[in-house]
């Protein structure tokens, strides 16, 4: 069943600021801009207030190209359509067929491709959990194999 934008953005949003969420970056959906919404500790206003920006790249050319870039994602487009991948993990290969506008296309596959890197990053943190308790990095996780 594919994934509805909100949680492809969501699940592409954790892929992409990774280890900063809840420390330095905030994140939430709004429904208005039907969007991504983050607070990152540095954008902060003249008074010190967090300042939110949106975050889309199922429709910003430039938030999907720092998503493909921050990821180290391969795309490839032609034939009629646009694929993204994170090497070595081929299970987070998107195709996505080329309809009237190749970009959005293209657009989508980077989005999906980021959506599936979360779903195994939390997948493994989950099982990291279970095996070694409550793992909030890499590091820890190694220390509880040393133990």
């Amino acid at each position: 069943m594919d994934k509805t934008d909100r949680e492809l953005l969501e699940l592409a949003a954790k892929a992409y600021w990774a280890d900063e969420i809840d420390d330095v970056v905030s994140i939430e959906w709004s429904e208005q801009d039907e969007a991504i919404l983050y607070a990152h500790a540095d954008n902060q206003d003249h008074n010190g207030q967090d300042r939110e920006y949106c975050w889309n790249p199922l429709t910003d050319d430039g938030d999907a190209f720092r998503l493909f870039v921050k990821l180290n994602l391969t795309v490839i487009c032609g034939d009629g359509s646009s694929s993204a991948v994170q090497n070595p993990h081929v299970s987070t290969l998107k195709i996505v067929p080329h309809g009237d506008d190749p970009c959005a296309d293209t657009r989508l596959a980077i989005t999906r491709a980021a959506a599936a890197v979360a779903t195994e990053a939390l997948a493994h943190h989950a099982l990291m959990e279970r095996y070694f308790g409550r793992v909030n990095t890499q590091d820890q996780a190694q220390e509880g194999v040393k133990k």
